[in-house]
């Protein structure tokens, strides 16, 4: 099966204009959440807050959980995963990624988005390198990879030159935000909207 990585710049606008069926979120200890799940926290009303607060899930390291968006973002179910630490060491990155890919496959997901972990030693090609073997080992036709779009795509590039199956490095396409999206507020806490 071939793979189709697309790349978006990460931010409300990218999220509110995802085309797949599920949302990928890695939570680290961080809080306020950063990043992805910051942003999927915010449309998600806290809903991944109080799950925490809560004790219903704590984000360890195995950790996962399953949260509907309610309408709330356009895939309609959002999976968490607890990450063993952060930055990700290298040793535990293939791992995540393998298992992560492998719950949504199970699941029966035919596109997902996400945002890479990030790596111990912050080295982006070696991220993107883990993130496509592991995607390899379950692969779901259809990712969509937020961050920064020029970075991930230009590291994704480079990884798939060593990788033993066809993967596809895209560009997202631009999307047209639903109808009373621009309304809403522009930033959760602790985000940077540009």
């Amino acid at each position: 099966m071939s793979l189709r990585i697309e790349v978006a710049e990460l931010g409300l606008p990218a999220l509110d204009a995802l085309d797949v069926d599920a949302l990928l979120v890695f939570v680290g200890p961080e809080r306020p959440l950063q990043g992805l799940a910051g942003y999927a926290d915010w449309r998600l009303c806290g809903a991944l807050s109080r799950a925490m607060r809560s004790g219903l899930f704590e984000a360890a390291p195995g950790e996962a959980l399953l949260l509907p968006s309610g309408g709330r973002l356009r895939p309609a179910r959002v999976f968490c995963f607890g990450l063993p630490a952060v930055p990700v060491p290298p040793a535990s990155y293939l791992a995540l990624v393998r298992g992560a890919c492998q719950a949504l496959r199970r699941a029966g997901s035919a596109a997902f988005a996400a945002s890479l972990p990030p790596i111990e030693g912050g080295d982006g090609a070696a991220a993107a390198r883990l993130w496509i073997e592991g995607s390899l080992s379950a692969p779901v036709g259809r990712q969509v990879l937020l961050g920064d779009a020029r970075a991930l795509h230009r590291d994704l590039l480079d990884a798939r030159a060593s990788a033993s199956a066809e993967v596809e490095v895209v560009a997202a396409a631009a999307r047209v935000d639903p109808p009373g999206r621009a309304a809403r507020p522009a930033s959760p806490a602790g985000a940077v909207v540009r």
